[in-house]
């Protein structure tokens, strides 16, 4: 006989479900047993079969949905955002985790856009899905986390420590984010935890901006040797959104990206081998 997932009797709010990792995170916090609420931008058809299919969530599982477009005028987000909240939580009852996946979509033409070439309406499109989007809905359900003791899991990106040449758009965004993860994760305890997760190196739709090329590029930038799977990133998140103790941080997962020299072709001997 199976135990029980340790989301049991508990709900998620997932922002970004019916993006790139919002499947695998879903289905991740869907096996642990948790009531789910789903939050799309654009793409409720997405959302709605994502919720409707038996792989991702079990049948008669608790699944709520709601619709924000967070680029809409900061005059009305803002209203949008806790009307959802309001109504995730009039039909869930309660919200014990919090997990902030949405991000503005990398379309091939704004991930290639160099430094001339990234505008300051590419700039504010990306801040107001991922930065503003993400402080709002920790914003509205505050009250229901601490009441919860529960946690908050905000995405951040590798780039917003190690830089890219790719994206320019987007990682000045997820560098905030990596800040919001330190003012949020002081703002609310003891009552409600909150960490991120800067993936880099993902196997997600951004591959298609790429050639094959810069594929190969990036999978060898990594010291597994691999690009990573969605399923990992949601591993990781769940672990984050559980352990009591972690607070105020924000963990790379990224298979070991960052500045370093080439290997050696044969591993260097100790100043003192013979």
């Amino acid at each position: 006989m199976s135990r029980p997932g340790r989301y049991a009797g508990k709900t998620v709010i997932v922002t970004g479900a019916s993006g790139d990792l919002g499947r695998a995170v879903v289905a991740a916090f869907a096996a642990e047993g948790a009531a789910l609420g789903l939050v799309y931008g654009k793409n409720g058809a997405a959302a709605e079969a994502l919720a409707a299919d038996p792989a991702v969530v079990p049948s008669g599982r608790a699944v709520a949905l709601a619709g924000v477009d967070l680029g809409a005028s900061p005059a009305k987000v803002g209203k949008s955002v806790h009307a959802a909240c309001a109504s995730l939580l009039d039909t869930l009852g309660r919200c014990d985790a919090l997990i902030a996946l949405a991000g503005l979509p990398a379309t091939p033409a704004l991930w290639q856009k160099s430094l001339a070439e990234v505008t300051a309406e590419d700039l504010h499109a990306a801040f107001a899905v991922d930065t503003v989007g993400t402080f709002l809905f920790a914003q509205a359900l505050a009250p229901a986390l601490a009441a919860a003791k529960g946690s908050i899991v905000i995405t951040s990106s590798s780039a917003a420590f190690h830089g890219d040449v790719l994206g320019l758009a987007f990682a000045p965004a997820k560098s905030a984010n990596a800040g919001l993860v330190k003012l949020l994760a002081r703002v609310l305890a003891p009552d409600v935890r909150v960490n991120g997760i800067a993936p880099g190196g993902i196997a997600t739709g951004w591959l298609a901006t790429l050639d094959d090329a810069q594929r190969a590029h990036a999978a060898e930038q990594t010291l597994v040797g691999r690009l990573g799977a969605p399923a990992e990133v949601a591993q990781a998140i769940v672990e984050l959104a559980t352990n009591r103790y972690l607070n105020g941080q924000v963990v790379s997962l990224d298979g070991g990206i960052f500045p370093r020299a080439p290997r050696p072709p044969h591993p260097p001997h100790p100043p003192d081998a013979v």
